[in-house]
């Protein structure tokens, strides 16, 4: 990331994958840049390297659906729609899917998405 950006380093990284993977994510990350951790696909644990969050000042932020009530849940949702559902619709901004799984093939899904090698969205489809 460092050799794309010219050696600056990112603004913000959408971290989806953590575990051994964050020291990574901290070093291509600019000075004042930002970490969203969304998932810990690749672990709940690793090693975070405090030195280099601390000389680049990053803001490393934590989210989850889990621990929030369901007001949260609606407001979110009615900022995602007002703020980013119009880009969606004319198609400014696309969700990569991965692979599309009839509603009777959930089991399959599941199993698909279990062996965590897709790239994008897995779809049910009624």
């Amino acid at each position: 990331m460092l050799k794309a950006t010219g050696g600056a380093g990112v603004d913000v990284i959408i971290d989806q994958v953590s575990g051994k993977l964050v020291s990574q994510n901290l070093a291509a990350t600019k000075v004042l840049g930002r970490i969203v951790n969304v998932g810990r696909l690749g672990g709940t644990h690793g090693d975070f390297d405090f030195d280099l969050h601390a000389a680049r000042r990053i803001s490393y932020i934590g989210v989850t659906f889990r621990t929030r009530s369901i007001e949260e849940i609606r407001d979110i949702f009615t900022a995602v729609k007002q703020d980013i559902w119009p880009a969606v619709e004319s198609g400014k901004l696309k969700l990569p899917i991965d692979r599309v799984f009839p509603f009777g093939d959930i089991a399959q899904a599941v199993e698909y998405m279990s062996a965590n090698k897709h790239f994008g969205k897995i779809v049910l489809r009624f």
